[in-house]
C-alpha cells in the first residue's frame, strides 16, 4: 500500500512518524524529519501494535526546511547502507532539538510534570564530524564495514567522517590488510569484530579482541568530567563515595580530586577493575561485583551503608532491578547519575523520585551527532 502525507514529529527512536489517513494507521520512517512531505509505502516488518507499522520513503515531495544533503557519500535508504548516522540528513540545530524533545517525552512518559524540571538545552559538541575516538567493525576477510540496522549484513566502507584522525588511520590501514583469509568468518558466522581507538597501535589490529570501553567522544567526556568536578566541589561534605559502573576510572579519577573520605568503586568487568588498581588512584577501593545480579544490594550492604555520595554510570539497560537499593543506601545524601539512555534513565529516575529524592540538576550532552543518542547527566538530592 502506498500513501502520501508529512513527517509530523520523530519516534523515541529517532524514526520519522506519518499518518496515513485512509487506515488512521502511524508509520515509523527511516530516512525522513519533522516537515517532509512524501509519498511512503508500507513495508512488512512486524511491530506486535495495531496502532503502528513501519514504511518506507519512496518519494520526497518536499524536503523538510531543517533536512541538509548528507556530507557522508555512505548515508541513503538503499538496502545494506550504513546506518550509523541516521541524523545526518538534518542540520545541527534541529538535531539538538530533537535529542531535548526525547529526553523531555522519556520523562513525561514516566510521570514527571517536565514544567517542574529546569531541561535546558543540549551542550552542542565542538566537533560534528572527526570526533568519535573509538569504532567497532565487521568483516568476514573480504569485506570491511559497520552493520546495516536494515539487514543485519555488512555495509563496506573505505572511510568515515565522524571518525577522529588517529581512527580514520587505523581504519585505512585495517582495509590494506583485505582479502585476509584469517579474518574469514566461520560457518553459521556471518562476520568477525574489529574494534579500533586512537589508542591502539597500528600492529594490534586483530579480530575478535574486545578494547577497554571509553567513552566515544573526547572534547565532550571532559565536558561530562567537568561537571561532576564542579558538583563535588560544591560539596564540602561529601563523606563516603560509592561508584557504581566505574570501569577503568574514568569518572573515578574526579572523584579522587575530591574532599571525600573514601572511594567504593564497582565493576564486574575484573579486566577494568584490575587497570583501575594500577592507576593508584588516593582512597579509591575497587572491587570486582555484579551489579545486576540479584539480591546483589544485600550482599554489599554493609560496605555501602554509610556512604552519602553516589556516583553512577551504567549501560544503556540502565540499573534495572533496584529491589533492596535504597535499604543498602540508607545514608546517601546526594546522587550524580550520567546516563546514555532517556528511557531507563526516566524509569530510574521515577523510581528515585517515589522514594523521596528530587532532581536539582539536569545536562543534556551531545557525545554522538547525527545519531539519536544523547548523554544526560544529573544531580539527585534527598527531600
Amino acid at each position: 500500500m502506498k500513501f502520501t502525507g508529512s513527517i509530523t514529529h520523530l519516534s523515541q527512536k529517532g524514526l520519522g512518524v506519518v499518518k496515513n489517513d485512509q487506515n488512521n494507521i502511524a508509520y515509523f520512517v527511516s530516512g525522513t524529519w519533522p516537515g517532509d512531505v512524501g509519498e511512503f509505502e508500507v513495508i512488512d516488518k512486524p511491530l506486535n501494535n495495531k496502532k503502528f507499522a513501519y514504511a518506507k520513503l519512496i518519494h520526497l515531495i518536499q524536503p523538510s526546511a531543517q533536512r541538509q544533503a548528507p556530507a557522508c557519500q555512505y548515508v541513503s535508504l538503499e538496502e545494506n547502507a550504513c546506518t550509523g548516522c541516521p541524523w545526518m540528513i538534518a542540520d545541527y540545530t534541529s538535531q539538538l532539538e530533537q535529542k531535548r524533545n526525547r529526553f523531555v517525552y522519556a520523562m513525561k512518559r514516566v510521570g514527571f510534570d517536565t514544567a517542574q524540571l529546569t531541561i535546558s538545552a543540549v551542550h552542542p559538541a565542538p566537533q560534528t564530524y572527526g570526533y568519535r575516538n573509538r569504532c567497532q567493525l565487521k568483516t568476514d576477510g573480504v569485506q570491511l564495514g559497520f552493520i546495516s540496522e536494515h539487514s543485519h549484513q555488512i555495509a563496506p566502507i573505505d572511510d568515515c567522517i565522524v571518525l577522529n584522525d588517529s581512527c580514520r588511520n587505523l581504519l585505512k590501514t585495517t582495509l590494506m590488510q583485505l582479502p585476509n583469509t584469517a579474518w574469514q568468518s566461520d560457518p553459521g558466522k556471518d562476520f568477525n569484530v574489529i574494534e579500533l581507538d586512537d589508542e591502539l597501535p597500528p600492529e594490534a589490529i586483530h579480530i575478535n579482541q574486545k578494547r577497554p570501553f571509553k567513552q566515544g567522544n573526547t572534547s565532550q567526556n571532559l565536558w561530562m568530567q567537568s561537571w561532576l568536578r564542579q558538583k563535588l566541589a560544591q560539596n564540602t561534605a561529601l563523606g563516603k563515595v560509592v561508584e557504581l559502573f566505574c570501569g577503568s576510572g574514568n569518572f573515578t579519577q574526579i572523584i579522587a580530586e575530591s574532599n571525600c573520605t573514601a572511594i567504593l568503586a564497582y565493576e564486574s568487568e575484573s579486566s577494568a577493575i584490575q587497570s583501575l588498581k594500577a592507576r593508584n588512584f588516593a582512597k579509591v577501593n575497587p572491587q570486582v561485583a555484579d551489579l545486576f545480579q540479584p539480591m546483589i544490594w544485600k550482599k554489599i550492604k554493609k560496605q555501602v551503608i554509610d556512604a552519602e555520595t553516589l556516583v553512577l554510570d551504567p549501560p544503556r539497560s540502565g540499573l534495572k532491578k533496584l529491589q533492596g537499593f535504597f535499604d543498602s543506601f540508607i545514608s546517601l545524601k546526594t546522587i550524580f547519575y550520567i546516563s546514555c539512555n532517556p528511557e531507563t534513565f526516566a524509569r530510574d529516575a521515577w523510581s528515585f523520585n517515589q522514594q523521596g529524592w528530587s532532581i536539582v540538576d539536569i545536562q543534556l550532552v551531545d557525545l554522538f551527532p547525527h545519531t539519536p543518542h544523547v548523554e544526560a547527566v544529573v544531580e539527585f538530592k534527598k527531600i
